[in-house]
């Protein structure tokens, strides 16, 4: 499939990802409809060329205008938070609420960011791969949320609507970035590492290539009903955090325990899809660490 003169609806235009989602997919001829909770984002979607569409992913009536004349929806909004009631309206009704209109509106392929949380936490050396069993019911409500969310997709699976599952792990960003400018900022403001483990393994992923693979889930035909780890590498925190905090000469306190060692198979997608990233790791990380060290001498310019 192309995208060329398909209408592509994206949600989460604000997030980590959904703007470089939108971005691929317009360069890829596709126009794109960026689904917006407040006007407050008309004018990130101005800037990136989107057409903007007010309605929560509840409002069912919002849901069904934005979705005329639209070919693919790609579904990278989602609540992080803990709280309960807020994560079930997100990631588990609102979900609900955008499959259904998405059959009825005959949605040629629907694209769900999932994550790699979906399959628990585990201590010891352990290796997760796509047919690995699901944490449904887990504690942690960001888990038991999405678990119930890709229970939601399976069923829409059955009910005919194609579908495809992204399993993405740390989604790193230079911009907009839990693990990329908030996290220089978070050690910006601490005298010590305390939180994480040098041996603590990372999945992660970049956002630009996780927007690549997104797009590949849209288009590719091997792709249609599948789920892929949206994985570029498992690295060590030695490998990542460290080395920023070490570029902010910030001190590591190892926290008592065992480090996580979960890991997650990223092989499906190189070989079903041909995936091979656009942003690497290392440069990455080289990046994050200059951006941090530019971060500091801004500070003490002011």
């Amino acid at each position: 499939m192309k995208l060329r003169n398909k209408t592509v609806l994206v949600t989460g235009i604000s997030g980590t990802v959904g703007d470089k989602i939108a971005t691929r997919c317009l360069s890829e001829g596709a126009k794109v409809i960026g689904l917006i909770r407040s006007e407050e984002n008309i004018p990130l979607c101005n800037k990136l060329g989107v057409i903007p569409a007010i309605g929560d992913l509840t409002n069912r009536e919002a849901i069904k205008d934005s979705l005329k004349y639209v070919n693919i929806v790609i579904h990278a909004a989602a609540y992080l938070g803990s709280d309960r009631a807020i994560a079930e309206e997100a990631n588990v009704i609102g979900v609900q609420c955008l499959i259904d209109e998405s059959i009825l509106a005959g949605i040629e392929r629907f694209v769900h960011i999932s994550t790699v949380s979906v399959y628990g936490h585990f201590d010891g050396d352990v290796e997760f791969n796509e047919a690995s069993e699901l944490a449904y019911g887990h504690s942690d409500v960001y888990t038991s949320t999405k678990c119930e969310s890709e229970r939601i997709i399976q069923n829409a699976k059955a009910r005919g609507l194609p579908c495809v599952i992204l399993r993405p792990g740390v989604v790193c960003s230079e911009y907009n970035s839990h693990w990329g400018d908030k996290l220089i900022a978070k050690l910006v403001a601490v005298d010590s590492v305390t939180w994480i483990h040098p041996d603590d393994l990372t999945p992660w992923v970049h956002a630009d290539n996780l927007a690549k693979m997104s797009l590949l889930a849209a288009t590719h035909p091997t792709a249609i009903n599948e789920t892929y780890n949206a994985v570029d590498g498992n690295y060590t925190e030695q490998e990542f955090t460290v080395r920023i905090a070490g570029s902010l000469k910030k001190a590591l306190v190892i926290p008592d325990g065992s480090p996580i060692r979960m890991s997650y198979s990223y092989n499906k997608i190189k070989n079903d899809l041909g995936y091979l990233p656009v942003k690497n790791f290392e440069d990455t990380v080289a990046h994050l660490e200059k951006q941090a060290q530019d971060y500091i001498a801004s500070l003490n310019l002011n």
